[in-house]
């Protein structure tokens, strides 16, 4: 029998057949040869969805938002989603060959560090407890799922230099999970079962309305707009928690100084500003909390970071 997911998955696959046939049959008519255009898309993203969706299609419209924020997700369906993709990614590392740690002293220290960043959060009810683990691998990086898993590379652990920056690279992932940025991936799929399980319901106009919102059903979950957000955020709450922001925007400009060299993609192909941009940003909005709110002194804590000793249980003089 075939699956309501499947049904969701032909109706996409036809969608992606019926286009390109249009698009064939338009090309055959023209006869009178014409300047060769370079085309949006590499024909090696055909093979990732996450790079040939969003090119060919383009951003989601405003109206494509809202219909996606009227998709609601319980609790439960977002960490059966987010369990089932965190578990693929852990694989998927394992698969190359890369460790994962979930337990120790740097795996507690992060989960002491999560729980102080987590008051900052709206719905911070919604996740009652966090699954952490440790990427024994050197990108300077982490990365959040829904329902409440986070990855932490160690090379950010490395890179790091102070308690302040984890803070706030925390805040960042938690902002993510708390704006429920990675749940319009699951928001696309469940419009995309709605429509194709009940193609009549609405009538032609929904189904058409809705047709380029699925076709972007498996693209990257973030936009640059939500990383932009997040890195708000994460300056804001790191602030507030009485840390020195300035030490998260300076990992960003020891990042730019080892790639200097700038891609200029277009803006629907980006997932994260550029390092230079996320370094000013965090800058300007310090010192727009500071203009409302001055803090003579924030905290730093590279002690705290070498001794994986957080400053709730110890502060040090820096």
């Amino acid at each position: 029998m075939i699956t309501r997911h499947e049904v969701a998955v032909f109706g996409l696959l036809a969608l992606i057949g019926s286009t390109m046939s249009a698009a064939a049959q338009e090309r055959n008519k023209a006869r009178q040869p014409v300047e060769p255009q370079p085309l949006p898309w590499d024909f090696r993203d055909f093979a990732d969805p996450e790079k040939f969706l969003p090119s060919f299609f383009g951003p989601d419209s405003a109206a494509e938002r809202q219909a996606l924020e009227r998709v609601e997700i319980s609790p439960s369906d977002e960490r059966t989603y987010g369990n089932r993709a965190a578990q693929a990614f852990l694989s998927e590392l394992r698969r190359h060959g890369i460790q994962i740690t979930s337990r120790g002293r740097d795996v507690e220290y992060l989960r002491r560090l999560v729980a102080v960043v987590q008051t900052r959060m709206k719905n911070r009810a919604r996740y009652p407890a966090w699954q952490i683990h440790i990427a024994e691998a050197d990108p300077t990086e982490a990365k959040c799922f829904p329902g409440g898993t986070l990855v932490f590379f160690r090379g950010l652990l490395d890179d790091a230099r102070s308690e302040a920056t984890l803070v706030a690279v925390i805040a960042h992932e938690l902002s993510h999970v708390d704006h429920g940025h990675q749940l319009n991936l699951l928001r696309r799929m469940k419009l995309a079962e709605q429509t194709f399980a009940n193609p009549g319901a609405g009538g032609p106009r929904s189904f058409l309305q809705n047709g380029p919102l699925l076709m972007r059903a498996f693209t990257h979950p973030f936009r640059p707009e939500d990383e932009t957000e997040a890195d708000r955020d994460a300056t804001q709450w790191s602030y507030e928690l009485g840390y020195d922001p300035r030490e998260f925007a300076e990992l960003f400009q020891r990042l730019q100084q080892r790639a200097p060299v700038t891609v200029n993609l277009p803006a629907f192909l980006r997932t994260h500003p550029p390092h230079a941009d996320r370094h000013r940003a965090i800058l300007a909005t310090f010192e727009e909390l500071q203009r409302k709110s001055p803090v003579a002194e924030l905290y730093v804590g590279r002690e705290n970071l070498r001794r994986r000793l957080p400053r709730e249980q110890q502060a040090f003089e820096e």
